[in-house]
């Protein structure tokens, strides 16, 4: 639209009227451009923050090891023993396992079929949409797709939507702790 500022006065009426047009139609597509431009530009870097925001807890899942202590948490148990899988410097044979972990105030997401091993600690937890108790699957066949706590205590944590898979010696502590 400056150009047109710069069309001489001696200029023909109507080839001055043309060529501020052209220049007013440049101009209007030089700012809706830009600003189509900088707004793509915008989007994509807004994208990309929330991915990461959303991909960081998940990430934060990896780092989990033996003697650690989990505080007020969401977790989905199913992507944190995909994100414990991932983790190069876990050892092959330890997969679907974490062992020795506390987790307190902490809500724990399925769908997963979940089993506990050795020393185990439940204590004030609520259970929410859980699925049928398992016992009669030979461990054998259910390790696939199975999240192992071994040693791992639960305080005043929340489970949705989860299935168990027990022994029959953990079978009755287990009904002890569920309410009915």
């Amino acid at each position: 639209m400056i150009v047109t500022l710069f069309i001489p006065p001696t200029m023909d009426f109507r080839l001055a009227t043309f060529w501020g047009f052209v220049g007013g139609v440049a101009g209007l597509a030089l700012l809706v451009g830009g600003t189509f431009g900088v707004q793509a530009i915008l989007i994509f870097k807004k994208q990309r923050d929330e991915v990461r925001k959303l991909y960081e807890p998940i990430k934060e899942l990896a780092t989990i090891k033996s003697g650690d202590t989990i505080k007020g948490k969401d977790i989905n148990v199913s992507l944190m023993f995909q994100q414990l899988n991932s983790n190069p410097t876990r050892e092959a044979e330890r997969h679907n396992i974490l062992d020795n972990v506390t987790f307190a105030h902490c809500n724990l997401h399925g769908p997963c079929l979940i089993t506990f091993e050795g020393e185990w600690e439940i204590s004030d937890c609520g259970f929410f949409g859980i699925g049928k108790i398992k016992a009669n699957i030979p461990l054998q066949q259910a390790t696939e797709g199975l999240g192992k706590f071994v040693h791992c205590r639960f305080r005043f944590c929340n489970f949705h939507n989860m299935s168990f898979y027990l022994t029959e010696n953990n079978m009755a502590e287990f009904s002890k702790i569920r309410k009915p």
